[in-house]
């Protein structure tokens, strides 16, 4: 836990025990996860968390750059610890998103070409759908 306070601090979010905590399972979780999955994880170890509470802390850990929220399936807010740029996919059967690592030059053509029209891009987002190799191997 006290790894989890240095990071927090370093990044100027006041370590509560509810926003470590929730920062900790973000940590240990790469299955891109929603609020009602991160309160119910939470929940029986803190019982005054909110839901409130974990959209409020989702929005500080985004605005300080330890998270990326997604919205992904178009439906529901979807939370990334990895804030390394990389596309996400999404299983049109199974529902699960994947990370799809690209090369730090995919990231930067995208980017050149956005500015060569004379946007200003600070961020690329890559989503794909598709059906995931588990999904596809299920293909019997």
């Amino acid at each position: 836990m006290e790894k989890v306070r240095d990071i927090l601090r370093s990044r100027g979010i006041n370590p509560s025990y509810q926003r470590m905590r929730i920062f900790e399972y973000l940590q240990g979780n790469k299955s891109h996860p929603t609020v009602d999955m991160i309160y119910d994880a939470l929940i029986s170890d803190i019982p005054t968390l909110s839901k409130t509470t974990i959209y409020n802390t989702l929005k500080l850990f985004a605005e300080k750059g330890i998270v990326s929220l997604l919205i992904i399936d178009q439906v529901e807010l979807r939370v990334d610890p990895n804030i390394a740029p990389h596309a996400h996919l999404l299983c049109v059967k199974c529902g699960r998103i994947y990370d799809i690592e690209l090369s730090d030059e995919y990231f930067k053509d995208i980017r050149d070409v956005g500015n060569k029209e004379g946007h200003l891009i600070n961020e690329v987002w890559v989503s794909l759908r598709g059906v995931c190799k588990n999904c596809a191997e299920d293909r019997s």
